[in-house]
């Protein structure tokens, strides 16, 4: 072929004007990569990828050189990452060979033939900054250089090497303004088996209060999050910061084994709401309880679960002043210190737990009742009370004296719950309540010397008259 004829002048032109697009094009950097015409486009069988966690996804790139003015094109493969992190990668042929020609260890270099086209593998690596979860995305793009040109023009070479095979080009593809058009591949990073467990934070009681023989529910959910569909096993256990027996404890997960979530690349329920449920034993020891939900992946995922602290309070037995009440609002004592009979009523309750840390039960319960200081009749006893339990209790009571209306404001009325301290309470403050009851004394009445005269009177009145009806009835 001939060569075409340039002057010196037109030669330092053509070289100034390159050199100013050249500069250009750099300056458009990635964000344009489309900037300067390429006679080579590029295709991915992949526009979107899921990449699992330690493993790799491969790209499938097409090239397509449809121009066939060159004996062969030399295209500058690379990725770039918009995000700023970079997930590990490589180019390959598809001879799975990884590309030459690599920048700073990355990039690499595939020769076209005139007019053909060439498959590069993309090898994109879930590792290091890679983790559950993430998102990215990656631009792939090529820089061609050609090696030939068929209008007789030099590349880079010798003058007159262009039909000479052993002449080689030295011109870099990967410093060429010559760039395809660009596929973006978005990413998402996952792991076939995962799962998450959020809640367990909130009981049905609203406190992590719990008591002897009583069930409370923690809510939670279980959420498959691995790509794949998986299913799982479930363990409650209970554990005393102080050794406490757990043993006869009664937990449950709320979901039964086996359960069977589908992950996120299926369709379907991938979570499942349950309740985590706590009865204590009935003779669980006042304390601080860890409850621990493990949930298993039976198909080798990583497991999850939560835990939270319980207490199991120490018995709180009351009695509040308003807790006392009476069959009478007063009575009275008459002359012969006779007075009504009144009946005291009394509500007892059990706020706490119903054994204590020595293992005393809130069983057998004694109750005492007190008039002015002194133990009004033996001592009651309630057989038993669980936590919110509440019992009434009554003792009747005959007032022996009246109440100093200057210095009193009523007889005072104390009834006391577990007065010896048999049982270790959480608050031993609350166990008296105290009423006062008025009782009146009855004034006794002396007839006046009138009214003592007035009734004699009439008495001898009513016998003149009498006396008087029946002498002259005798007359007649």
């Amino acid at each position: 072929m001939d060569k075409m004829k340039f002057s010196k002048t037109d030669t330092r032109r053509t070289v100034m004007a390159l050199a100013v697009v050249t500069m250009f094009v750099a300056t458009l950097g990635v964000g344009n990569v489309d900037a300067a015409a390429s006679p080579v486009s590029l295709t991915s069988d992949k526009t979107s990828a899921t990449v699992m966690v330690d493993d790799y996804i491969v790209a499938t790139l097409t090239l397509d050189s449809s121009d066939s003015r060159y004996r062969n094109m030399d295209v500058f493969m690379w990725a770039n990452w918009p995000s700023g992190v970079e997930w590990p990668h490589a180019f390959y042929n598809a001879n799975g060979d990884e590309l030459p020609g690599k920048v700073n260890d990355k990039g690499g270099i595939i020769t076209l033939d005139k007019g053909s086209t060439g498959t590069v593998q993309l090898v994109i690596f879930c590792e290091g900054v890679c983790e559950s979860g993430d998102t990215n995305s990656v631009q792939i793009y090529g820089k061609t250089d050609p090696q030939w040109y068929d209008g007789q023009t030099d590349s880079g070479t010798t003058s007159g090497c262009q039909t000479d095979s052993s002449c080689s080009d030295t011109t870099a593809a990967s410093a060429s303004s010559n760039v395809t058009n660009t596929v973006t591949i978005s990413l998402t990073a996952a792991t076939d088996y995962s799962s998450t467990v959020s809640g367990c934070t909130d009981s049905s009681t609203g406190d992590n209060n719990i008591y002897q023989g009583q069930t409370v529910l923690w809510d939670y959910t279980l959420t498959n999050t691995g790509y794949s569909e998986d299913s799982y096993t479930f363990d409650v256990t209970a554990t005393s910061s102080i050794g406490a027996e757990t043993g006869f404890w009664t937990l449950s997960a709320g979901l039964s084994d086996g359960k069977n979530l589908v992950g996120t690349s299926g369709t379907g329920a991938s979570s499942a709401e349950a309740s985590i449920s706590v009865t204590p034993a009935s003779d669980a020891r006042p304390g601080t309880y860890n409850i621990e939900l493990i949930v298993e992946s039976n198909n080798g995922g990583p497991d999850a679960g939560c835990n939270f602290d319980v207490i199991v309070p120490e018995p709180d037995l009351e009695i509040k002043n308003t807790d006392i009440t009476f069959s009478h609002n007063s009575a009275w004592i008459n002359t012969n210190d006779k007075s009504q009979v009144i009946t005291i009523y009394v509500d007892v309750r059990n706020n706490g737990g119903t054994i204590d840390s020595s293992g005393a039960k809130t069983n057998d319960i004694e109750v005492k009742f007190y008039i002015d200081g002194a133990q009004l009749g033996g001592v009651e006893t309630i057989a038993s009370l669980a936590h919110g339990e509440e019992v009434t209790i009554s003792r009747e009571w005959q007032p022996a004296r009246a109440y100093d209306e200057d210095n009193e404001v009523g007889l005072s009325v104390v009834v006391k719950v577990d007065p010896s301290d048999a049982i270790d309470e959480s608050d031993n403050n609350n166990n008296q309540g105290t009423q006062y009851f008025k009782v009146i004394r009855a004034k006794s009445s002396s007839p006046s010397f009138l009214m003592g005269f007035v009734a004699l009177i009439s008495a001898i009145a009513v016998a003149v008259l009498l006396s008087s009806y029946y002498r002259n009835r005798d007359l007649e």
